[in-house]
């Protein structure tokens, strides 16, 4: 089973790319440093973000068929190399405990509330192990049946409040009252660094799909596709919330979607929101959790099947006890992930690799062509 060779379509790439970009963000909220212009910061961080995915992709063109990981130790050398990937190894498996913690603190505060978060943790933990025990085409194919639930309930939550009467549009104004200050304060490093940066992720999938010379054009759609619906959602949380209950809200799109009431029956879609926000969720941690996986692959020789249930072991008690409270898990991720995790992961990594990756290419193909 361990051996078999793992395939996802273009489509499924998509789906996927979009679904993980989604996934906590529209669960916490972005752009908040920008006010109410945070869905212009979501605009113009996408914008940057195309840009980053293809910059990953042309990475991966350098040296068809070979991941991120083993790019590094073709350009750094075997022990360099997988140190390096042993670094990613560990920044995946902690970036799956902190995605499966914000979804375990949006049930345990709204739903569950009186389940242990640990139980919670486990039941989710057990899913994503199941799945990626059974391959990466699972999750494409599951992704490819929650898809349409997924952007179909976002759409339908901003129409609810609006056809409730609980869109503000006043609360989106003045525009760019500040100038550009706190957009670009929205955008770099919070808004690059998460969601789009976290696209790195993607360089260890890129190489299971079918037809590769497609892959950067439908990846940039599916950013865009992304970006779009996160300033939907922007747009619908401030619009009904305005920026100070927006900011004091710990899940803003959650806290919005209580204003809808329809027909004097249709209300309380809390349950609707957790459904679109779950399978994000699983999604994302699944492919944090892949990529960490086939860094472990590469570093210990074995298949990556054989430790799933051990290592998804480990990210469900770090899931626990990654923080004491939500508010201290929340402070950690505006403040010291963006900066000592993201950056140096999502941008310092690949930019030193380029230059060698392209002195190094160049040599073979000479070596090759000599031949």
């Amino acid at each position: 089973m361990s051996n078999l060779v793992e395939k996802i379509s273009l489509w499924q790439l998509y789906i996927i790319i979009i679904c993980f970009q989604i996934g906590s963000a529209a669960l916490v909220g972005i752009g908040n440093d920008a006010k109410q212009d945070a869905w212009i910061a979501v605009i113009l961080a996408t914008l940057i973000g195309i840009f980053i995915v293809l910059y990953y992709v042309f990475l991966l063109s350098r040296l068809p068929g070979k991941n991120i990981f083993e790019i590094y130790v073709f350009c750094f050398g075997k022990w360099v190399g997988k140190l390096i990937t042993l670094l990613y190894v560990i920044y995946f498996f902690y970036l799956s405990a902190r995605v499966l913690r914000d979804f375990c603190e949006l049930l345990v505060s709204t739903i569950f509330e009186f389940t242990p978060i640990e139980v919670i943790c486990i039941t989710m933990m057990l899913v994503i192990i199941y799945m990626l025990q059974h391959g990466l085409e699972v999750l494409g194919r599951t992704s490819e049946v929650f898809f349409p639930y997924v952007v179909t309930f976002i759409v339908t939550t901003g129409l609810g409040i609006w056809f409730s009467g609980g869109l503000e549009f006043h609360h989106l104004l003045p525009v760019l009252s500040n100038g550009l200050g706190p957009i670009f304060k929205a955008i770099f490093p919070q808004l690059l660094t998460f969601p789009f940066g976290e696209a790195i992720a993607f360089t260890v999938i890129i190489v299971y799909v079918g037809k590769t010379k497609k892959v950067g054009r439908v990846s940039a759609a599916a950013v865009l596709t992304s970006g779009l619906l996160l300033t939907y959602g922007s747009l619908v949380q401030i619009a009904t919330l305005g920026i100070d209950l927006k900011e004091r809200a710990n899940f803003p799109l959650l806290s919005a979607s209580r204003e809808i009431s329809l027909l004097s029956f249709i209300e309380r879609v809390d349950l609707i929101i957790v459904f679109f926000v779950m399978f994000g969720i699983i999604v994302k941690v699944s492919i944090f959790f892949y990529g960490g996986l086939k860094g472990l692959e590469l570093i210990t020789k074995r298949p990556y099947r054989t430790m799933t249930i051990p290592m998804g072991t480990i990210i469900g008690f770090l899931t626990v006890v990654i923080s004491n409270n939500f508010v201290e898990h929340i402070e950690e991720g505006l403040k010291f992930v963006p900066l000592y995790m993201h950056i140096p992961f999502q941008f310092v990594f690949p930019a030193i690799v380029l230059p060698i990756l392209l002195w190094k290419t160049k040599k073979k193909q000479e070596k090759e062509s000599s031949l």
